[in-house]
């Protein structure tokens, strides 16, 4: 099965999925207003969810082709999009994953995610002052961490990598294989600066990837550095 086959079956899988769940949408999207407390989940095809400030949903967000914004101080279990970018706004909490197939994920300052960030075809950015219990994970996408900490492994495969402002991730940057076959090395830039920590292992699981480590302005790694060159600014 290909590629394009298997992403379309996933769709339609998800799809029937949000169709199957509570209080689902089809060609609408839903508004949260702020202040409100949600005990059922919150799903939609073809819509997105707009979650307001102050805001309490104690069960997850799902939408095929829409976005998802989660407003200031809102608590949210678990966010799940196919084909459009997740947000979230200042001080948020969500309690499970943020995953989309198709999109960016983009989380203000302060925000807690007590499960994994992961996204297909997507950036990954992260204000000041986030915290990141799980991985960060991305396929084709950058990821940029600001003043924030993640407790397990950051993994791309063609995507450059970003620590700064005392940034500290726990675990290791994993830069993975990439299927099919290649006919150029790929070059990815991994950038450790302003004080910022790497307290695990920098591995390369791929021979056709170039990967470069820059260290500046007091950037570290405490680990191993494997399969890349180290570049001190």
């Amino acid at each position: 099965m290909n590629k394009k086959i298997m992403y379309r079956v996933a769709t339609v899988g998800i799809a029937f999925f949000l169709l199957t769940a509570c209080n689902v949408g089809v060609n609408k999207s839903i508004h949260i207003r702020d202040g409100e407390k949600v005990s059922h989940g919150q799903s939609t095809v073809n819509g997105s969810i707009y979650i307001g400030s102050h805001c309490r949903v104690s069960a997850g967000c799902s939408t095929v082709n829409g976005k998802i914004e989660v407003g200031s101080n809102s608590e949210v279990e678990s966010l799940r999009t196919v084909n459009r970018g997740i947000r979230v706004g200042k001080d948020s909490v969500v309690d499970g994953s943020a995953v989309t197939v198709n999109g960016s994920i983009k989380l203000k300052e302060g925000v807690r995610v007590d499960g994994d960030i992961d996204t297909v075809n997507g950036n990954i950015s992260c204000g000041k002052g986030v915290r990141i219990e799980g991985e960060v994970a991305t396929v084709n996408g950058d990821v940029d961490i600001v003043n924030g900490i993640v407790k397990e492994d950051i993994k791309v495969n063609n995507g450059d990598i970003t620590l700064s402002d005392e940034s500290v991730l726990t675990g290791n940057i994993v830069i993975k294989r990439s299927g099919g076959f290649k006919l150029r090395t790929r070059k990815v830039a991994i950038r450790i600066t302003g004080g910022s920590l790497v307290k695990g292992d920098i591995l390369v699981k791929d021979s056709k990837t170039r990967v470069t480590v820059y260290l500046s302005n007091g950037g570290e790694v405490a680990g191993k550095i494997r399969g890349a060159e180290v570049v001190k600014e």
